[in-house]
């Protein structure tokens, strides 16, 4: 996801909210209906974490619980990340229609913006928000409540590559859950910084009528086998252009958030 001053043309979301509204049910290659479909960055509920590791980080641990959620597409909440070099990968989880069993599902999402960015994984495709890069999806069952870590990392350097890649794992037990996908980036992209931001967005219209309850668990860097868990992260409001207002609150189990929307302030869905 881009800044609104840098953000590519419609066309693709144009696409990919038809495919929505067909009800087409997409290959895990092509499920990136990844953010950025509808309200822009700047006009969203903004999120800050950090790891408070000392220097950057290998590996990014970041969990999330969704307590409660329409079983609909239309909200995304996701991490940025910044490595070394300035490039910004980003991650985060989508609630998602039920699958055949009427089981509850999520999709996770890890992207990059980078035009130098390549893959060769099944989870992944080329482009990201209309413009360069690879985005990766997958959608898994999930139990609400549970807590659910995105695990991001610079998995290894070869040459002038280092793959970078995304799994999902249960929380409280380490389970794997899923694989988000993987990609190559230049080498000297380097690690990821130990702090940095996020968002809850609207990407679809149909998110500004919905309800969400979501916790955020602490951030956690890990380098050389060194583990370092941050603070519970922080949501705020914009200041203006957004048709989500959140409540939070801080429980033993982490930084609880609830969306709301307001229907009224919805754009009305494209026809094309």
């Amino acid at each position: 996801m881009r800044t609104a001053s840098t953000r590519p043309g419609t066309p693709v979301r144009r696409q990919l909210r038809r495919l929505t509204r067909s009800g087409t049910v997409l290959a895990a290659t092509t499920l990136l209906a990844v953010g950025a479909a509808g309200q822009s960055w700047a006009s969203t509920p903004i999120l800050r974490w950090t790891t408070n590791a000392p220097t950057p980080v290998t590996t990014l641990t970041l969990p999330m619980a969704v307590d409660s959620a329409p079983d609909a597409s239309g909200i995304y909440f996701a991490y940025y990340t910044t490595l070394e070099s300035g490039t910004r990968p980003y991650a985060g989880f989508q609630p998602k229609p039920v699958d055949a069993n009427g089981t509850h599902v999520l999709q996770a999402v890890f992207s990059s913006f980078n035009a130098a960015a390549t893959t060769t994984d099944d989870h992944c495709t080329y482009g990201a928000d209309g413009g360069a890069g690879v985005s990766c999806a997958v959608r898994f069952p999930y139990t609400p409540g549970t807590m659910y870590s995105l695990v991001l990392k610079r998995a290894s350097v070869s040459g002038a590559t280092q793959l970078m890649t995304g799994d999902v794992v249960e929380t409280a037990t380490g389970a794997p859950v899923a694989h988000i996908g993987g990609f190559g980036l230049p080498a000297a992209s380097g690690r990821f910084k130990n702090a940095d931001q996020g968002f809850i967005e609207p990407y679809l219209s149909a998110g500004c009528g919905q309800r969400v309850t979501v916790t955020y668990g602490t951030p956690v860097g890990t380098e050389a086998g060194v583990a370092h868990a941050g603070s519970l992260p922080t949501v705020t409001d914009p200041s203006s252009g957004s048709c989500l207002s959140t409540t939070s609150q801080t429980t033993s189990r982490g930084q609880q958030v609830t969306v709301v929307g307001d229907a009224a302030t919805a754009a009305p869905a494209t026809t094309d």
